[in-house]
């Protein structure tokens, strides 16, 4: 009897000592999965500052993402990439998120970049100096330099409209490139013209005259559009964009001064105005009101620009 029980006892040490071996050779290891990519196409603009900081910080690559920030000059490249597919998003605005999806471009629009409210990307009719032009009354007859068919004529027209001026009695002159605008605005080749800040800011350093501002409502939104194909197929790297992003707002409205370097590397500031210019407030990631997105649609139908009855529904989607 004592030899069997010997015998079991033996047994079980023998095997408690293989287990604990066992136990030692096995080591846990962590899976780690390569980083989602995105490729976003980004302007040299205010509303591109997020997604730049949130790259600067590591917020990206803290959230297991490779997100590629393609640098554009030109909206018409911009656009033309993300066409041909060779990215999954943009940074640009409601007009062209609209003129996409009428082209057949299966495309959302998921956050506002800029304009959650009438004071976020600022816009504005100036005038010439020495013009004359003080007030939205004194534009009848004059000139006025603007982009046809673009987010500039939608907010000269709204700027117009909400003081009492129908817009066929101004003259529209189309000069999409805003360099060539500004030029043209200080040979007097125009009366006046309509641009975004910085360079607002920096026409009025030269001694142009802000006839109106774009800040009692809503005209201007710049938002982030993303191919359907990309949220189908990469929705939680969306997210996590999303989440990161959300993160380098939270730095750019807390310490704006920490990143005025930053700017000035990445948006198109005139040198003169540039260590001064203030950043802007950003909004946290977020879906731009239905009836400023119904606004738009209205005026682009008005204008012929749309064929299809694209509805708000259409071109948002929630992430």
């Amino acid at each position: 009897m004592k030899n069997t029980v010997r015998l079991i006892g033996l047994i079980l040490l023998v095997l408690s000592l293989l287990l604990l071996a066992g136990c030692g050779q096995t080591k846990v290891t962590a899976v780690k999965t390569a980083p989602e990519k995105l490729k976003i196409g980004i302007l040299p603009l205010e509303d591109a500052m997020p997604a730049v900081v949130a790259e600067k910080n590591g917020y990206f690559a803290q959230e297991n993402l490779d997100v590629e920030l393609v640098r554009f000059q030109s909206a018409v490249e911009q656009e033309s990439a993300i066409q041909s597919g060779q990215l999954d998003g943009i940074v640009n605005d409601l007009i062209v998120a609209a003129l996409l999806k009428e082209s057949g471009q299966n495309i959302k629009v998921t956050s506002i970049a800029l304009g959650s409210t009438p004071e976020e990307g600022k816009f504005a009719i100036v005038a010439a100096p020495k013009s004359g032009i003080n007030t939205l009354a004194d534009l009848k007859g004059k000139k006025i330099g603007i982009a046809n068919n673009t987010i500039i004529e939608y907010v000269t027209d709204g700027l117009l409209e909400d003081g009492g001026i129908d817009p066929s009695l101004v003259d529209k002159v189309s000069v999409p490139k805003i360099p060539v605008r500004m030029e043209m605005l200080f040979s007097h080749q125009v009366d006046a013209i309509v641009v975004p800040d910085p360079l607002l800011t920096f026409a009025e350093f030269k001694g142009a005259k802000i006839v109106v501002r774009d800040t009692a409502r809503n005209l201007s939104q710049s938002v982030v559009i993303f191919n359907q194909k990309t949220l189908n197929e990469k929705k939680g790297a969306v997210e996590a964009f999303y989440r990161a992003y959300a993160n380098a707002v939270d730095d750019l409205n807390n310490h704006p001064v920490d990143y005025q370097q930053v700017m000035i590397d990445n948006v198109n500031i005139p040198e003169q105005i540039a260590k001064d210019y203030q950043i802007q407030r950003y909004p946290k990631p977020q879906l731009p009101a239905e009836e400023d997105v119904n606004n738009i649609l209205k005026w682009m139908t008005k204008k012929g620009l749309l064929k299809t009855d694209l509805k708000y529904q259409d071109l948002v989607e929630k992430i």
